[in-house]
């Protein structure tokens, strides 16, 4: 081997460590916000619907943690909409949904319910009152707007297309799992409002903040600020008993 291909099989072999470690911090999130969520029933209808989606991300994030650790990043990209879908949705549960809209949701597996969860867009766009920061993301998703990608991704886009010729770079790569981590950790941060948990809230919130450090120094973002480790108190009408 020249010594070119030995310095550059080097170089790969350094950035696949990278991307090990990385993916390790993920599963320990994971593993960690797994072992903190409540194994208990669910106090009302309301907060059954909210941790039945909160648990989803979670799962969600799990698979896209498997398929990284598999090199597989199309599938990994394709899952980061329906993570953050299932965590947008347990915030509108939580924050939006009034107890008709809640009450006439299917609770059993039917697949052609006419009843059903909002579109991401339209979820984002009725929590702005709430938490006006998620403004970013309903513009984003707008024809044209630069959160698009969510969609290329997941519906197989020509985002997604030309990587099946051009491969995924370690920066898009590790991209994948910091995004994955924050919204798989915003919706564990939910769950602080459902129930009591001092464990998931120091761990949630401040893991939170780590993820937007990470993201700054790795992408030169802006910087967050300091955000509140607590979120506003939810719709307090629990529209009937727990589904299971």
């Amino acid at each position: 081997m020249s010594p070119h291909k030995r310095e550059g099989a080097d170089l790969m072999g350094q950035q696949s460590q990278k991307l090990a470690q990385r993916i390790s911090q993920s599963r320990a999130q994971n593993d960690r916000v797994k072992s903190l969520l409540p194994q208990r029933a669910a106090p009302s209808l309301r907060t059954n619907f909210a941790r039945c989606a909160i648990d989803l991300a979670q799962e969600h994030h799990s698979g896209l943690i498997r398929v990284a650790e598999a090199e597989e990043y199309g599938t990994a990209g394709a899952l980061l909409r329906p993570i953050l879908e299932a965590s947008t949705a347990a915030f509108w549960l939580m924050y939006v949904a009034n107890c008709d809209v809640i009450r006439a949701l299917p609770t059993n597996a039917v697949e052609d319910a006419t009843a059903d969860i909002p579109m991401l867009g339209d979820m984002a766009k009725a929590l702005i009152p709430t938490f006006p920061p998620i403004q970013t993301i309903v513009d984003g998703l707008k024809k044209g707007g630069r959160a698009k990608w969510l969609h290329k991704y997941t519906h197989g886009g020509t985002p997604q297309l030309t990587r099946r010729n051009s491969g995924w770079r370690e920066d898009e790569r590790m991209l994948i799992l910091i995004r994955a981590d924050l919204f798989g950790i915003l919706a564990a941060c939910l769950e602080t409002v459902i129930a009591s948990n001092p464990a998931l809230s120091a761990y949630a919130f401040g893991r939170r903040d780590e993820l937007s450090d990470e993201m700054h120094i790795r992408f030169s973002t802006p910087k967050v600020h300091q955000q509140p480790h607590s979120l506003p108190a939810p719709l307090t009408e629990g529209c009937g008993p727990p589904f299971r």
